[in-house]
């Protein structure tokens, strides 16, 4: 079985600013999942802009553009069988300031926290169905196309296959992190795309955003935060 993996940010990383970042996204457990999945939510995104006093049918349906009630639609009509969603809420309050230090220093840790949600995206979309990760075969990762240098995308990729496919060693040394899958998995490529041409990465910009939203108002509006928790894996970092 081949997985597909789809994800997107939401917020700035700037603990100066900003309380909150998020990347959200999308795993679809084989090639007919993938399919239905990408028919479903074009089919969604045609009766919002149908109905919509914001969006044009030529316009691409990004969560910034959409009332609450849009996203909200959007949002949950993605989770079913075979398609989940997950979150990586990262809370900045909570990173220590060194992690601000530099561009280098951000961006290896925005590749960690990418990296972190996409491993529990597919393990708990794996248990959901009661398969084993050698029933997977192959592995792909896209990712919304942002300001990413040359070297920034083959740093995110051989992080990734390195978390799924060889594991990782804790900062001090002292510690393993086992891999998801074995290093017999053919190595997991990582695109990067413009989201207006790939359905499922807009899926994954409406999950970033609604996590987002949810976790930055779970005071004023706690029901958004219920409503994420009811339909994506989240994970809270650092």
């Amino acid at each position: 079985m081949k997985v597909y993996v789809y994800a997107d940010e939401s917020g700035a990383f700037d603990k100066i600013h900003n309380d909150w970042f998020v990347y959200g996204g999308v795993v679809l457990l084989g090639s007919s999942a993938k399919r239905d999945a990408e028919r479903r939510y074009i089919a969604i995104e045609r009766k919002i802009k149908r109905l919509s006093v914001s969006l044009d049918a030529a316009d691409e349906a990004k969560a910034s553009r959409m009332t609450l009630k849009e996203r909200k639609r959007a949002f949950s009509s993605i989770s079913r069988l075979g398609v989940y969603q997950f979150a990586a809420i990262v809370d900045q309050k909570r990173c220590h300031d060194n992690v601000f230090d530099s561009k280098r220093r951000k961006q290896r840790f925005l590749d960690y926290a990418l990296k972190r949600g996409i491993k529990y995206g597919l393990e708990n979309a794996l248990r959901a169905e009661g398969y084993r990760t050698s029933d997977v075969d192959a592995v792909s990762v896209v990712v919304d196309e942002h300001s990413t240098s040359t070297d920034g995308k083959y740093n995110l990729a051989q992080s990734i296959n390195e978390e799924l496919r060889f594991g990782v060693f804790s900062p001090g040394w002292n510690t393993f992190h086992e891999p998801l899958f074995s290093a017999d998995l053919p190595a997991i490529p990582v695109s990067y795309v413009d989201s207006a041409k790939v359905t499922m990465v807009r899926a994954a910009d409406i999950t970033a955003n609604w996590a987002y939203m949810a976790v930055r108002d779970q005071l004023s509006y706690p029901a958004a935060y219920r409503y994420l928790s009811d339909r994506a894996f989240v994970l809270r970092l650092p």
